[in-house]
């Protein structure tokens, strides 16, 4: 799907948060198979015109000075709080999450994500990806939410470990909605 139904236009996410690392979790990470097969058990989306909305709850990097800091999380507050919109074709819907979720697991830019946790049922999901990436990057992606045919909730929580980051971490927790707001034009 072009902008996972998920609530998460997961690509911007990533981007966001450059995924990477070790989670909490305890047990082995799933096969690549064990979660598109869990993916397989949520609701398939609606086909039609989405509106999604993201809200910042933390942004926060230890070791930036304040001015920076400031400036960052004003950065992202403006793009965490901007609507976006994407058309969900029938076919993507077909499909429903089973690919986004492969796509997810693959990362992007280099990088290499395993899950170490993905349990969904019916409109449930509970799910942490750790990557790894460029340069020794790595840190951790928490995602718990709600799911129906025609809206969504998702709340992440990442983290991310990298000697380019000032003070070597950052944290980003977000909640996005996806709503149904029409057919496609």
């Amino acid at each position: 799907m072009r902008a996972i139904y998920l609530a998460i236009p997961l690509s911007a996410a990533f981007a966001l948060a450059a995924c990477g690392g070790n989670s909490d979790e305890s047990s082995a990470p799933k096969t690549t198979d064990e979660v598109i097969a869990e993916a397989g058990k949520l609701v398939k989306p609606q086909p039609g015109k989405y509106t999604t909305q993201a809200k910042m709850i933390d942004f926060s990097v230890p070791g930036l000075p304040k001015e920076q800091a400031d400036r960052m999380k004003a950065m992202m507050g403006d793009v965490a709080g901007k609507n976006s919109s994407y058309c969900l074709t029938k076919e993507e819907a077909e499909k429903g999450f089973e690919e986004s979720v492969r796509k997810l697991g693959e990362g992007e830019g280099g990088q290499k994500c395993t899950f170490d946790k993905f349990e969904a049922d019916g409109g449930k999901l509970d799910a942490v990806l750790s990557c790894t990436g460029k340069g020794g990057a790595k840190g951790t992606m928490k995602m718990k939410g709600t799911v129906t045919p025609t809206s969504n909730t998702m709340h992440m929580d990442m983290t991310q470990e990298a000697a380019a980051i000032p003070g070597g971490s950052m944290h980003m927790e977000m909640e996005m909605t996806s709503t149904r707001t029409g057919d496609c034009s």
